[in-house]
């Protein structure tokens, strides 16, 4: 069988592997994977349609249709309940052969929803086959903690996200470019670090999601600006939220990004975001913010200021959020950041909560959060601890 695992990173790879292979969720042996099963994660330098060169690969590279038996995903690898999950997992069920199936942990319904992670209802709901009580469901119970995805009586519809841009213009102009070429080498970096920025936003746009959804519930419509230089991923991905209502949305770039990229990008989301979302190219000094702004996020942008810039920023954008909005920043901040005037300057505006960069999960004091991997545990009890990596939102009075 041709099988492989996707991780997180390579430190994850035993214990993701371990979740499966051990009998306790395979008792049946219904779902053990071949004793070959190659490993991937998002950040592998190693492009290679190979199966078989006994390297960790990368799961973004672009494969052939059919490649693989099964795919399984690690309990490291964040199965986010968002439309980008959803479409990474049908551009997945394009890469299986026929009859083959993706893998997967998913959580019962209060812990699922706890991380903002997929259920098993998630699932049916989204990747429906059947007509009333007729025909082959896409999703299968396993085992405890895990279920199986694949083609069942129909194939599901498209679910409009970047991931679905990524794998249909990105990841095919790579793989002309590789045919065409035949060196992997000219396409890796490019193709590495725009394949990060989109698996980055996975996480941006489910915890930005989740943010606004305890805040302001599914039915307010809103306005969302992103200072970034994601492309525009983020504020699209909240634009084609089932889950939320962005009503309207802007990206100001603030940090030099490919242009053709983003024309590729603004040009594919047309039909689906139209007018709705505007894209600029502008310096953090001629940014303009709307003064009826609901949301704004700063993205990557605080940590390469200094300390009177980053607070002249936070003045700027502050003044434009309407009442009861929100300001969401999210950087990796230094060690003791709590102690700089960037801190003293956010807290005095307000409550500030805090989000994990790790789960879609409001950060309390008195709550751990559970996760079926053990490191990732770790982890969230760091992050808590240190706070430097996580989402910071301050909601105005």
């Amino acid at each position: 069988m041709a099988d492989a695992a996707f991780h997180l990173s390579e430190e994850f790879i035993q214990e993701d592997l371990d979740y499966y292979f051990s009998g306790e969720r395979d008792k049946n042996n219904q779902i053990r994977p071949d004793d070959n099963i190659y490993s991937m994660t998002p950040m592998a330098p190693h492009l290679s349609l190979s199966l078989d060169d006994e390297k960790v690969g990368n799961f973004f590279y672009p494969t052939l249709p059919n490649l693989l038996d099964r795919i399984y995903i690690g309990i490291s690898v964040p199965m986010f309940a968002s439309n980008w999950g959803a479409s990474f997992l049908l551009e997945l069920l394009k890469v299986i052969k026929p009859g083959g199936v993706v893998i997967l942990p998913v959580y019962p319904e209060g812990q699922a929803q706890e991380k903002g992670y997929w259920s098993r209802s998630f699932l049916e709901n989204i990747f429906l086959s059947r007509q009333r009580w007729t025909g082959f469901s896409n999703v299968r119970a396993e085992n405890d903690g895990v279920m199986s995805l694949g083609v069942g009586r129909k194939w599901p519809n498209p679910i409009p996200s970047t991931a679905e841009w990524f794998y249909q213009q990105r990841a095919n102009l790579a793989f002309e470019k590789l045919q065409q070429t035949g060196s992997r080498d000219e396409i890796a970096k490019t193709y590495s670090d725009m394949a990060l920025r989109v698996w980055a936003n996975y996480t941006h746009s489910s915890v930005v999601e989740r943010i606004i959804l305890d805040h302001f519930g599914a039915k307010s419509a809103l306005t969302v600006k992103c200072l970034s230089n994601d492309y525009g991923l983020l504020v699209t991905d909240l634009l084609l939220s089932a889950y939320i209502n962005v009503s309207q949305g802007s990206t100001s770039h603030v940090a030099a990004v490919d242009e053709v990229v983003t024309q590729n990008f603004t040009s594919y989301f047309v039909p689906h975001t139209g007018i709705k979302h505007a894209i600029k190219f502008e310096s953090l000094d001629d940014v303009v913010l709307d003064k009826n702004t609901d949301v704004v996020c700063l993205v990557h942008c605080l940590n390469s200021l200094n300390e009177d810039q980053q607070i002249c920023l936070i003045d700027k954008v502050w003044a434009k959020i309407k009442p009861n909005g929100l300001l969401i920043t999210h950087d990796a901040m230094p060690s003791g950041w709590q102690q700089n005037r960037l801190h003293q300057k956010m807290a005095g505006l307000g409550p500030l909560s805090t989000y994990s960069s790790i789960v879609a999960s409001k950060i309390e004091e008195n709550t751990e959060i559970s996760h079926y991997s053990t490191l990732q545990e770790g982890k969230l009890r760091e992050e808590k601890q240190k706070q430097t990596n996580v989402f910071k939102v301050i909601q105005k009075s």
